[in-house]
């Protein structure tokens, strides 16, 4: 994958570091409005999303699109694990 993408280790390390804010910053938020909407919708949106999002990185075809990618990923899969627990 990092040589079809043009990307090294450096560029892979910050995509995880990306992955890491986003889902780290996103769990609260998204747990608070599991609470609100419910646990059966919420968690069907984020599996959901976090399928739509896995799926879309097929598509990635540079740096930028890797690290918008690991950041929509950990968006979209912020809050699942507290949420199922």
């Amino acid at each position: 994958m990092n040589r079809d993408l043009g990307i090294g280790a450096e560029m892979f390390g910050i995509g995880a570091a990306v992955f890491f804010v986003a889902y780290a910053g996103f769990e609260v938020p998204s747990n608070l409005i599991l609470e609100r909407v419910g646990a059966r919708l919420w968690i069907a949106r984020v599996m959901v999303t976090w399928g739509l999002v896995s799926g879309g990185t097929a598509f990635v075809t540079g740096p930028v699109g890797f690290l918008a990618a690991r950041f929509l990923l950990g968006l979209a899969e912020a809050g699942f694990f507290p949420g199922i627990i």
